[in-house]
């Protein structure tokens, strides 16, 4: 995939702040669309009908990873190195993946038939298996895109799918479409994705199809641990959703993930941050140390302080967003949302681990830390969920990622030579945070919008006030303001 030779050369810091503002722009939009679908399909298919939807759709997303395998990751990091090797990863992880799909298609409805679960959701789970097939397309073309850079191609794309995706289901919502419409709207809108990514990537390199047994030999070795760690952490992140289903039932599945799905929305931060860092890191590792351990301490520091006021905020406002997004049925998520949402703080901080990881070449790692994640994930909710049921699963939650960030953040202790000087950058944040809170506690009678848009500025002034931001910040937000501006940038 060919740079536009009118582009002007970007230097990283800058390079790094668009993509991750355009990701998170496009992020935002679409997960507002998806908020807003949830919502409306919550009300409109009840706590069971919505349970339903929420337990397909994590299925799918279980099934994915082994469409994936870590594949995608790979390709990413290795043509951010050799950018004019895209027609040979394209068209050997293209044909790889298709095969992957199938046996993860079959796998997903046959789970589901094993466990029990009645033919309306076996016939529901088929449909949805159709889109694993094009979403690993997707993954694949997004891949290439990512490794030159080119966020903004991916972040439109993904927009204008999600746009038709959100529209055309809420319109069956609206003349009493089922969960089954939802499902087929899901998949078919995962097929109009892969044509548009693919149609970007042939209008800019056409690919010259080629089938490499060694070359595919050679990615599945390295991608292995990966896939295992990514099967660990999806499993990690949706068995709450599937134990709850044969423990609890569909309706404690709906009124769980009403509190999840508001969750998953805040976690496009931390998501697509990582995401555009990744090349970045990838091409620094081996020749700009300074570049490679400065984005990673300023990048904790940056995550800290975007997630605490999230977190911090919606604890105390889950009642408000709870009544206000859902209505009285769902009354019993806000014990849910606000245990759930300190989780939020504890992924944006560890969601800078693992790339790091990976550029190192530390895959095998990265699947033993998320599998004893794993392990304790569900060992505890087969504990607690019987006995606690959906409050059982957020605490459950909560703690893994305790745990999760804790092993992350001692396996890179020493290659990165973390300081516990690095807490000061926490510090303030969190002060400012807590007198946030404060200044919620007391005007719990305003309207939500109002104590939003306060809390809002009380935490921005604060960090102003404490001072959270030093020279070197400075230093890097000019960089993101005069993006041409080349030069290296000081280390703390």
């Amino acid at each position: 995939m060919e740079q536009t030779t009118r582009e002007p050369k970007l230097n990283p810091t800058a390079r790094i702040a668009k993509n991750s503002l355009v990701q998170i722009v496009a992020g935002v939009l679409n997960k507002t669309l998806g908020v807003a679908l949830v919502i409306y399909a919550a009300r409109q298919l009840g706590t069971a009908g919505f349970g339903q939807y929420a337990f397909v759709l994590s299925m799918n997303a279980i099934f994915f990873i082994l469409t994936d395998f870590g594949l995608g990751t790979l390709t990413t990091r290795d043509l951010a190195r050799q950018p004019d090797q895209d027609a040979r990863y394209f068209s050997n992880i293209a044909i790889l993946r298709f095969l992957l799909s199938l046996l993860a298609g079959s796998g997903m409805v046959l789970t589901v038939v094993l466990l029990g679960h009645p033919p309306l959701i076996v016939g529901l789970t088929l449909v949805a298996a159709f889109s694993l097939f094009f979403n690993s397309n997707v993954d694949t073309a997004s891949a290439i895109i990512y490794a030159h850079q080119r966020m903004e191609i991916t972040a439109t794309v993904s927009v204008i799918v999600t746009t038709l995706r959100v529209t055309v289901s809420l319109g069956a919502l609206a003349v009493g479409a089922g969960v089954m419409a939802l499902i087929w709207i899901h998949t078919l809108a995962a097929a109009v994705h892969m044509v548009f990514l693919f149609g970007v990537l042939f209008y800019f390199s056409p690919p010259s199809w080629s089938l490499d047994l060694a070359f595919w030999k050679k990615m599945l070795r390295q991608a292995y641990p990966l896939a295992l760690a990514n099967l660990f952490s999806v499993i990690y992140f949706r068995v709450d959703t599937i134990m709850l289903a044969s423990l609890q039932g569909q309706e404690a599945v709906g009124l769980y993930n009403a509190a999840y799905r508001l969750l998953e929305f805040t976690l496009i931060l931390p998501a697509y941050y990582g995401g555009a860092i990744f090349p970045v890191i990838s091409a620094s590792y081996a020749n700009n140390t300074q570049r490679f351990m400065l984005i990673y301490r300023r990048s904790l520091k940056y995550m800290w302080m975007a997630s605490l006021p999230l977190a911090v905020g919606t604890f105390m406002l889950a009642p408000k967003f709870i009544q206000v997004l859902y209505g009285p049925d769902y009354a019993a998520s806000v014990p849910v949302l606000s245990i759930l949402m300190w989780t939020l703080v504890l992924i944006a901080v560890n969601s800078i681990n693992a790339p790091y990881l990976i550029t190192m070449g530390r895959q095998k790692t990265i699947t033993v830390l998320v599998l004893i994640g794993m392990v304790c994930n569900v060992i505890f909710n087969a504990l607690l969920i019987p006995r606690f049921g959906m409050l059982g699963a957020a605490w459950v939650t909560l703690g893994s990622e305790v745990l999760t960030i804790g092993l992350f953040m001692w396996a890179l202790r020493k290659p990165l030579a973390l300081r516990w000087r690095t807490i000061g950058n926490f510090l303030r944040p969190a002060m400012a945070a807590a007198v946030m809170y404060g200044v919620l506690y007391f005007i719990t009678s305003w309207d939500l919008g109002f104590q939003i848009m306060l809390g809002g500025v009380v935490y921005c002034l604060l960090l102003w006030v404490l001072r959270a931001f030093d020279e070197v910040d400075m230093e890097i937000f000019t960089r993101i303001l005069h993006p041409t501006r080349q030069g290296g940038i000081k280390i703390t």
